[in-house]
Order: structure tokens, then sequence, then C-alpha cells
């Protein structure tokens, strides 16, 4: 199945891209996409730890199951003054 990634912040900025669209087995949670996403981009790994995930513009728990064409933003957290 597929589902469509969205980047934010710090996450797009290391990747220098704002989204894809990855191929994942049926069944696949929140954190095993975190997981999925922290080996095949080590160098976003740290940001990941602490990310906030939306899944079709709803906060999701890790345990959140996906379901094909799901949109999934990735929001690293922000600071501000």
């Amino acid at each position: 199945m597929k589902v469509n990634i969205l980047y934010f912040s710090s996450i797009k900025d290391r990747l220098k891209k704002s989204g894809e669209t990855l191929e994942i087995k049926e069944g696949t949670t929140v954190s095993e996409l975190i997981n999925l996403l922290k080996e095949k981009y080590p160098q976003i790994s740290q940001l990941l730890n602490s990310v906030m995930v939306a899944v079709n513009e709803e906060y999701a728990e890790e345990n959140t199951p996906l379901k094909d064409g799901d949109t999934v933003a990735l929001i690293p957290p922000v600071s501000g003054g």
C-alpha cells in the first residue's frame, strides 16, 4: 500500500524535500513508519524521536494503523519567541 508523507520545518530542511510517497506493508503503524524512516534517513533520526504525527490532518498515536492512501504529516517541535 502507499502512503503520502509530508515533511515540515527542520525535517524538510535536512531532506531538501517537502514530501514523498512510500510503499509500505499493510497494517504498518505510525511507530513502524517512523522506524522505517529512521533507517532510510539516518540524518533525521534524532528529529523523529520527538516528532508529532498527523494522519489525514488528525494527530495520531504511535499505534495507529495506516491505510492505503493516508497522508502522514511529520511535524518536529518548533521553538519560538
